[in-house]
């Protein structure tokens, strides 16, 4: 598994799009726009620091962003607000079609830690990891 030395907006925002195009690939999905909804995962005994309390309580608090469906450039500089520092893993599920754009959902851990310590790095596009439920 290698190691992710470093992060910022320009490489969170290249390794969800590479989620987003496994997940369009599987899905046979087209769109021209993706939104995004974060749901923000509070882990049984997994304490949390200063920081990961800061984000929590403000900017992914439910009166920040429940519910809303959030544009690209709004979800990277959300989630990249402490850079380096980001959710130390993000699942990324598909959830509807709305006209043109694509709804995504986002579940990340509310614990936001250096690239050296994300996971999900075997999938080449830490921390994400894309999330594809079968239908049967």
């Amino acid at each position: 598994m290698e190691e992710i030395k470093q992060m910022n907006k320009d490489i969170f925002r290249e390794n969800l799009l590479k989620t987003i195009e496994e997940i369009s690939k599987k899905k046979r999905l087209i769109f021209s726009d993706c939104k995004f909804v974060i749901e923000p995962v509070k882990e049984k005994d997994k304490p949390l620091n200063g920081a990961d309390d800061m984000m929590r309580l403000n900017i992914l608090s439910e009166e920040n962003i429940g519910n809303k469906r959030l544009t690209l450039d709004n979800t990277v500089n959300l989630l990249c607000g402490l850079q380096p520092l980001v959710p130390i893993w993000i699942d990324v599920l598909f959830v509807e079609m709305n006209e043109n754009a694509a709804i995504f959902k986002l579940r990340c851990s509310l614990r936001f830690r250096k690239p050296t310590l994300l996971r999900n790095a075997e999938t080449g596009h830490a921390p994400f990891k894309a999330i594809i439920e079968e239908i049967f």
